[in-house]
């Protein structure tokens, strides 16, 4: 499996490192996985959200947005007609529009459904809290999303990839 994503020669290369190369290698592979982990910290701090970028998995927002756009999400006071962030213990959060305000209680419905959310609520709630509220829509990228769609769709994928880059991290040095 290994001869797949390295290569012969990278091999070789790593047999004639020595510890303090290779240590070197993976320094600068922590460095990447840092670097990135910072920019991700970075957008959740100026965005004052700990999901700051989500895609869009259904067409449930369409026309306003489609399955692959990428949003960028912030923690922002809304009002009725903003795009609401919202999730009851599912791993992914659902994009709603705010189409009712009740004093503290919200009503949210997606653009392109016929109903409302009432149903995605916990059991015998009617609302939400502006505390289940997470977060607004304050952005948008088209279709950038797409290749995480394309990626989840195939079982392991995404840890093939990871490891291919993280295998390409290592393996790549200056001369």
């Amino acid at each position: 499996m290994l001869e797949y994503l390295v290569s012969e020669k990278d091999i070789k290369m790593l047999k004639r490192m020595s510890i303090r190369q290779k240590l070197i290698q993976f320094v600068n592979a922590a460095y990447s996985v840092m670097g990135t982990y910072m920019i991700w910290k970075m957008f959740s701090v100026l965005l004052n959200n700990d999901s700051p970028i989500v895609v869009v998995l259904s067409e449930s927002m369409s026309p306003g947005f489609e399955r692959g756009d990428i949003l960028w999400l912030a923690n922002k006071d809304f009002s009725v007609g903003d795009m609401t962030v919202f999730k009851f213990g599912r791993e992914i959060p659902c994009v709603h529009r705010c189409i009712k305000q009740f004093g503290g209680r919200y009503l949210t419905k997606g653009d392109n459904n016929l109903n409302d959310d009432v149903s995605l609520y916990p059991r015998g709630r009617n609302y939400l809290t502006r505390d289940e509220i997470k977060s607004i829509v304050v952005g948008y990228v088209p279709y950038f999303g797409l290749i995480n769609l394309w990626i989840n769709t195939i079982p392991g994928m995404k840890f093939v990839i990871l490891a291919g880059v993280g295998l390409s991290v290592l393996f790549t040095r200056e001369e």
